[in-house]
């Protein structure tokens, strides 16, 4: 299992030979931390997802809540990270095999590079399942520690689990086989108040993102 924390993309910094080994360490600390993990929570535990209406590499939006009665799976990822890198086929093969009206997955890049160079890089490995342009302080709001990190969520809107590093199909299939015989939520799923409203532009399906 592989991931990287938040916060460590981008900038490059040269360093001399003689504090290589402790560059090495800290990093070395930092996948050790984030590689494996998990936050499932239980039905009374589990918090609505913050809204967000997000631009789509390919044109268009994709509205979170335009989504409710599906299973979601978001994967919050960025360019410059090399564990995601590795997650990214596995969710391809999932999308193109399961994809539809039942199980949605989103890439969302928190790139800060302009959408064109992401869209770029996309296209060189192609992925074609949807990925939208976020940021870092939407993947905090969804309590991202490092990348990749996968948030799944269930036909409620709710927050079924959390994952960081690289996740295989099979553990991917077994939590949405978990999600599926989970019983519904108590009560409607509303964004918390501290999250931002979500903007009711244009709704697109996932099976058409």
């Amino acid at each position: 299992m592989m991931g990287m924390g938040i916060g460590t993309g981008g900038a490059t910094k040269r360093h001399t030979s003689a504090n290589l080994p402790i560059v090495v360490g800290l990093v070395a600390a930092m996948l050790l931390f984030t590689a494996c993990f998990e936050d499932p929570l239980e039905p009374g535990e589990r918090e609505p997802a913050p809204p967000f209406d997000l631009p789509l590499l390919d044109g268009g939006h994709v509205e979170l809540s335009a989504q409710r009665g599906k299973i979601v799976v978001l994967d919050f990822w960025a360019t410059w990270c090399a564990p995601c890198e590795v997650q990214m086929p596995v969710l391809e093969t999932l999308w193109k095999e399961a994809g539809g009206d039942e199980l949605i997955i989103l890439g969302i890049s928190v790139d800060t590079d302009p959408a064109s160079e992401v869209e770029q890089w996309v296209k060189e490995r192609g992925f074609s399942y949807p990925i939208a342009i976020g940021d870092q302080e939407l993947a905090m709001d969804f309590g991202v520690i490092g990348f990749p990190s996968l948030i799944i969520i269930d036909p409620d809107g709710r927050i079924f689990t959390r994952h960081t590093g690289v996740w295989s199909r099979p553990e991917i299939e077994e939590v949405l086989e978990q999600v599926r015989r989970a019983p519904s939520s108590p009560g409607p799923a509303s964004a918390p108040s501290s999250a931002p409203d979500s903007v009711s532009a244009s709704e697109t399906e996932a099976a058409s993102l």
